[in-house]
């Protein structure tokens, strides 16, 4: 049944920043990676009060409808007794559910009607997605009384019930950019707002939610510039596209460096609203040494997307050695050996570059040990000394980030897997990390905060993806707030991170082929990039955040299968074929 209600979802997503968007009703399909696809329905209808003595299916069903428009929730509360309008608070928490089943509001008693459908996911006070878990439904009997001869609700809901018909209609997702442990990188933080608000006032709530701070989906392991207290006075015009910030005096002890990553935070999080902007402390501009009015792109060192050109090179192992695999234009693709790097030398077991391509991390042995060397690719590095990392059993391919943190995981096939992180100085830290289950692969983003996984639960049944925060607890670094995506996805076989989102290996049913899929990083809208062809099936992938970098897939014969800008893909197509795993940096 998941498969049939996970799909459609929000136009508005700002994929380029790695958003997901809320799933909403609909089945899996072949579609654009470049974004979800526009709902066929479900064109929002201004809350209405009830009817002079409507029945008690006809009262539950509008109030349904009227609870879903956030700006109406004055006259939902007229469809309930005086009681019950009082208790209900709607901002706890939206309920997303299939309203599409046939049965989802049906007749109880007189007096009684029930609301049970699959349950989608909900939508927390602060705006964030949680997807619920298979088979979930939303599950509710609205009690009706007479009130002055009137059926009115009696019963409190526990937030509100939003049909996914309506939620383009309803919800937008929003962006809030907050920084990485290092302060150099923004990191998106989603949560959903109500749509076709006013320039001015949605640039409000956005300016407000960034200064509560980050949800918990990131918790701890991001930072903001903005010091406890920091608030908006009165609110954010937008006028003639220049939106005006005007914060309160706390900012005003902040450094340079603060004020430039607040301001940063503040352009980026603005920038569906506007793409410029007036920032002010008490009257004065925030960074008095720059124009009053500034953009986001004047920001454009904290880009969360890594624009960094290396990131679109590929590499390989062929023959347990090390290869940089090339596309002349014309559909042509070669591998060439990187035999001059220092890590040339070695038989390799898996592969990881850094995502400036300098540096490379492989899994090897070495006097019968296992270890992880890392060194230098540049050329003429040949004679350089590598460094070794000891492991312990089964490694999983490690894994960088924008700051040339390596991450790496060993007794991957035991009970207690390992999470460690060499840092760009060379000390190796253990992360504490509890995968609750057995970890298969690891990618983690540029921004070294969210980490993707595809693992094996201990609970049986197949892999499944989740994400995962990079936090800190008691002063030391821990992997958490692990989320799954609950992908209708059967026998999956690797993840990674793309500049739409995330790319999965996976079949949709029993007996599928295996084929690469596009989905939103909360794991809604499941579709196959476009161009997939059945002509091949997908084991292992390889892409990264940047935008120029085109997905590649090796199939069960270890052929590449490379995407081409014209979404069509060419084959690295030897006689025999050399089975080649692929690499992008990262």
């Amino acid at each position: 049944m998941r498969s049939r209600l996970l799909a459609a979802a929000l136009a508005s997503a700002l994929l380029v920043t790695g958003c997901g968007t809320v799933p909403t009703k609909g089945p899996i399909r072949s579609g654009s990676q470049d974004g979800p696809a526009p709902l066929a329905g479900g064109i929002g209808v201004e809350a209405q009060p009830p009817r002079q003595n409507a029945a008690p299916l006809t009262i539950v069903n509008g109030f349904l409808e009227a609870m879903s428009d956030k700006r109406g929730l004055d006259k939902a509360r007229q469809y309930m007794t005086p009681p019950a309008a009082a208790s209900w608070k709607p901002e706890q928490r939206t309920y997303v559910y299939d309203q599409s089943s046939t049965k989802a509001v049906s007749i109880r008693s007189q007096n009684s009607i029930a609301l049970r459908a699959p349950l989608i996911g909900s939508i927390d006070g602060r705006g964030s997605w949680t997807p619920a878990p298979r088979g979930a439904l939303a599950s509710f009997d609205f009690v009706l009384a007479k009130v002055d001869g009137q059926y009115r609700v009696a019963s409190v809901p526990p937030g509100v019930f939003l049909g996914s018909n309506l939620l383009d209609a309803r919800l937008r997702p929003s962006p809030l950019y907050f920084a990485n442990r290092e302060r150099d990188m923004l990191v998106p933080d989603t949560i959903y707002l109500p749509n076709n608000l006013p320039p001015g006032q949605a640039a409000t709530q956005l300016v407000q939610e960034l200064l509560k701070g980050p949800t918990d989906r990131l918790g701890n392991g991001v930072v903001t510039a903005a010091p406890p207290g920091t608030q908006v006075n009165v609110s954010v015009p937008v006028d003639y596209g220049v939106a005006t910030v005007a914060l309160s005096d706390t900012a005003n002890g902040l450094s340079t460096a603060d004020r430039q990553l607040l301001a940063a935070q503040i352009a980026w999080t603005l920038r569906p609203i506007s793409s410029r902007v007036r920032i002010t402390v008490g009257g004065a501009q925030l960074l008095p040494d720059l124009e009053e009015v500034l953009t986001f792109s004047d920001f454009s060192q904290y880009d969360p997307s890594v624009p960094i050109g290396q990131m679109k090179d590929l590499y390989g192992v062929r023959n347990h050695k090390l290869v940089r695999i090339n596309q002349d234009g014309s559909n042509t693709i070669d591998a060439t050996p990187l035999d001059g790097s220092q890590l040339y030398q070695f038989k390799v077991q898996s592969f990881a570059v850094d995502l400036r391509g300098e540096f490379g991390a492989v899994v090897t042995e070495v006097n019968s040990n296992r270890v992880i060397a890392y060194g230098r690719l540049e050329p003429g590095d040949k004679d350089g000394k590598p460094e070794f990392i000891p492991t312990d059993g089964t490694v999983l391919r490690p894994t960088f980030d924008n700051v040339g943190n390596l991450w790496i995981v060993d007794r991957a096939g035991g009970d207690s897997p390992r999470l460690r992180m060499r840092n760009k100085d060379g000390k190796v830290t253990e992360i504490q990390a509890d995968f609750q289950g057995q970890p298969i692969q690891l990618r983690m983003a540029p921004d070294g905060v969210r980490a993707l996984l595809v693992i094996s639960p201990k609970t049986g049944g197949g892999n499944v993806v989740k994400t995962a925060t990079v936090v800190t607890d008691d002063q030391k670094l821990a992997l958490s707030n692990f989320r799954s995506l609950e992908l209708p996805l059967v026998d999956i076989t690797d993840a990674s991170w793309t500049q739409s989102g995330i790319l999965v290996a996976g079949k949709a049913r029993i007996g599928a082929p295996r084929q690469p899929w596009q989905v939103n990083v909360d794991g809604s809208q499941p579709r196959l990039i476009q161009g997939a062809s059945n002509d091949f099936q997908a084991t292992f992938l390889a892409s990264n955040t940047n935008i120029d970098t085109l997905p590649v897939v090796e199939d069960p014969d270890g052929r590449l299968h490379w995407q081409t800008k014209d979404l069509g893909w060419a084959t690295l197509d030897d006689n025999p074929a050399i089975p080649i795993s692929p690499v992008y940096p990262g």
